[in-house]
């Protein structure tokens, strides 16, 4: 409960920070939003010429995109500030402060930063499932709205194990930046249809870095109409194993910080 008032405590600081700069805070937002347009619009003039791809047609890959811009923006929202381990935190004396006070550093690190950016990607995602829900001829019953729900969980646990496994690699490396990045834009195929690739890239989607496996499946199993149950479970197990992983490798790492003043 004392993490709770605390994170309470954390964002509402941050969020009264990023607020006192409105106009930047609202040039931010849209511009996140505009890009996220920008790539759909591009994806959608692309697609719309072809039949189907693979069997999907552009409104339920619009639904796809529009379902792939929650659990993305809410992490972004919520745990950017990892990105700053990757990028020379481990180096500069960032991590020192979080060390120093009697507070989880992992929970301070998490929970210091609120990326009101993400609003933007979110706004629009919202914006797409509201579009192409009744054109991909989806109902939101019960089902739909617990596996829409239980998938942004999972995934937004899958992005934040993605940037704390690969940005934790810096306490070996100092800067991982790059790998962080190329991992975490893995995310990107999570958009298409895993079954349009080829085997090694299918592979690496479901088993390896599982976007498709964790954000996929689910949306996929809506729009067949199939049951549920076990793409949502599999969808639990990849982003759980991730984040123990993550975890492991984290806390590995962090026996070998050495501060920026020692």
């Amino acid at each position: 409960m004392n993490y709770l008032r605390l994170y309470r405590y954390y964002f509402a600081k941050s969020v009264k920070a990023r607020l006192s700069y409105r106009l930047d805070a609202v040039i931010g937002i849209l511009g996140f939003l505009i890009t996220n347009a920008i790539l759909f619009s591009t994806l959608y003039l692309t697609i719309s010429s072809i039949p189907s791809l693979n069997g999907w047609n552009i409104n339920h890959l619009g639904f796809l995109y529009g379902f792939y811009l929650i659990p993305k923006s809410i992490d972004h929202m919520l745990s950017d500030n990892i990105w700053q381990m990757g990028t020379g935190g481990i180096t500069n004396g960032m991590f020192d402060k979080y060390l120093v006070r009697p507070v989880n550093a992992l929970f301070q690190m998490i929970a210091e930063t609120v990326q009101l950016e993400g609003l933007g990607e979110f706004i629009l995602g919202v914006v797409l499932l509201a579009i192409f829900t009744p054109q991909a001829g989806i109902i939101w019953n019960f089902e739909t709205i617990l596996t829409v729900i239980m998938t942004s969980i999972f995934g937004m646990i899958l992005f934040f194990s993605i940037k704390l496994m690969f940005g934790s690699m810096a306490f070996w490396t100092k800067r991982s930046i790059q790998i962080m990045s190329m991992v975490y834009n893995v995310s990107d195929f999570s958009r298409y249809p895993v079954e349009i690739f080829g085997n090694v890239i299918k592979s690496i989607l479901l088993y390896v870095v599982p976007f498709s496996l964790v954000l996929f499946r689910p949306i996929e199993a809506i729009i067949k109409g199939e049951n549920v149950l076990f793409s949502l479970l599999g969808s639990a197990i990849g982003s759980i194993v991730f984040l123990l992983a993550a975890l492991l490798v984290y806390r590995e790492g962090l026996k070998k910080y050495e501060s920026a003043g020692s």
